[in-house]
């Protein structure tokens, strides 16, 4: 039985977000932790702590770091409070803040905060390849398949099914690019042209060079508080997890309508609701799929949306104003609640896109988390 937290808690409201700068930072997850969190406390009292959910995918490999919550809340001077990791894959951020929601909602903690790193430019491609790769079954890697790979089959299908080409996968990921270009924390700033897109190297057809998120080092941290009132509420969580597929090929990831489902519900919203969203799109065409699987848009229809621009950041929908995981970066265990973050700021700048929902993905979509935020 699933529990109603709303009936242990009242709202739960989130402070100072923060973001560090992301790409190749040459520094180490407690270092950039550390960076990121201070400016998160730095204008709130320490003493109203207690508790800090610490999120990171890898940093036992990418930077040879280990015991991290406990190093970064000593370093932070955080006396006598509850800590913990979470690590969910790529999904890594949103279950930490998802975690550090329901620790409020149970009603033991009335102020926590949530710090989610990844350093990854430390390691090759290759190497980062192969930890990657590891979230993947046994079964998924005796038959040869990658992350990249499985991205591509997906990708295949949905324009297949639904009627488009690269031609037009290359808008999307012209979108992303152009809305990195605008984010001061983005590790790719580039336009690019249709030149760019169809001469760069193809990964796995037909993901390309654009199509396919960075290596990335990056932070994020904010502090959400059952007593502390400020203009951002969450309205509502949903998780949800799935098997690993060798077979078949979706275009709609169960995990992902589950959590979608459960957030609607938490939050007595509809899809309709929403003013803008964070998907997560470590391959470009995830974020369609999420769309779609979100309901925001009908099946089929999420890239004709991007096309026409209701889904840029001045149409009636933005989607990934931000650049998402493809401009912005994808520290694997920060991109989760960076996406939070990244929302907080866009609503800040436009009061009218005042619902907003991240959807982050874990694996090849086998546990994926929703949130939904609103700002009064």
């Amino acid at each position: 039985m699933i529990t109603d937290f709303r009936l242990m808690a009242d709202k739960i409201f989130l402070h100072n977000p923060a973001l560090s700068n992301f790409g190749k930072l040459k520094t180490t997850v407690l270092d950039l932790s550390f960076e990121t969190a201070n400016h998160t406390l730095k204008s709130f009292d320490r003493g109203r702590i207690e508790f800090l959910i610490f999120s990171s995918f890898c940093p036992e490999k990418f930077t040879n770091e280990i015991h991290l919550p406990s190093k970064l809340t000593d370093n932070l001077r955080l006396k006598s409070i509850f800590t913990f990791r979470t690590e969910t894959a790529s999904s890594s951020g949103a279950s930490a803040f998802h975690l550090a929601s329901y620790l409020l909602r149970s009603g033991k903690f009335k102020t926590g905060m949530v710090v989610a790193t990844e350093v990854m430019g430390n390691l090759s491609r290759e190497e980062n390849n192969s930890i990657i790769s590891s979230v993947l079954s046994d079964r998924q890697k005796q038959v040869c398949m990658s992350m990249a790979q499985g991205g591509a089959m997906i990708t295949t299908r949905y324009l297949h099914e639904h009627g488009y080409n690269r031609d037009d996968l290359f808008l999307l990921s012209k979108k992303l690019h152009d809305n990195g270009c605008k984010n001061p924390v983005a590790q790719i700033r580039k336009n690019i042209s249709r030149e760019d897109y169809f001469s760069a190297p193809l990964f796995a057809a037909p993901l390309g060079l654009f199509d396919i998120s960075p290596i990335s080092d990056g932070s994020a941290s904010l502090i959400l508080s059952t007593d502390l009132k400020s203009d951002f509420i969450l309205r509502g969580t949903g998780s949800g997890t799935d098997h690993f597929y060798t077979q078949s090929v979706s275009t709609s990831f169960p995990a992902s309508l589950q959590a979608f489902q459960r957030a609607y519900s938490d939050s007595d919203l509809k899809p309709e609701d929403i003013r803008v969203a964070e998907l997560h799109d470590a391959f470009t065409p995830f974020e369609l799929i999420g769309a779609e699987d979100a309901g925001l848009f009908p099946k089929g229809k999420a890239l004709e949306k991007v096309i026409s621009g209701v889904t840029h950041p001045e149409g009636d929908l933005p989607i990934n104003p931000s650049g998402g995981l493809k401009s912005r970066g994808h520290p694997i265990g920060a991109s989760g609640l960076a996406q939070i973050v990244e929302l907080m700021r866009f609503m800040d700048r436009n009061p009218e896109k005042n619902i907003g929902l991240a959807h982050s993905i874990g694996g090849l979509a086998t546990n994926n988390f929703a949130t939904i935020i609103e700002k009064k």
